[in-house]
């Protein structure tokens, strides 16, 4: 009988330095299972810094969007591939369509940058802003 408290001494030894040893190796690292290319973008476009263009700035102001709309719109956008160019130098642009929570339908214009993302212009197809 002690024999089996003994294997189980060892046994759980190991495993606590082993805990101990992933815990320090890894650290505080953020595991997220982002394998879709549309959560891959949005989790690439929130690490960065969001900067808005004039344009963006009075068409939000034109739509009367608040900042959690906006966070919104890099949360659960849609990125639509078809009609984006992530390729395009110096920086890629991708169009994000969201559906907020009052049920307006937004769609957004970024530029994708090494560090910061710049939003070009933000839309709502039944309502038109005077920006320029």
């Amino acid at each position: 009988m002690s024999g089996i408290f003994h294997r189980l001494k060892y046994y759980l030894i190991g495993v606590t330095f082993g805990v101990v040893f992933v815990y320090f190796l890894f650290g505080d690292r953020d595991f997220q299972c982002s394998y879709f290319p549309n959560s891959r973008v949005l989790k690439d476009l929130n690490a960065k810094d969001i900067v808005y263009s004039a344009t963006a700035n009075c068409q939000i102001d034109c739509l009367q969007l608040d900042s959690l709309a906006l966070k919104q719109i890099f949360v659960a956008g849609s990125i639509n591939f078809s009609n984006s160019e992530p390729r395009k130098e110096p920086c890629g642009e991708y169009e994000i369509v969201t559906r907020l929570p009052d049920l307006r339908e937004i769609l957004a214009r970024v530029k994708n940058c090494d560090s910061t993302v710049t939003v070009l212009s933000v839309l709502h197809e039944e309502t038109t802003c005077d920006c320029q």
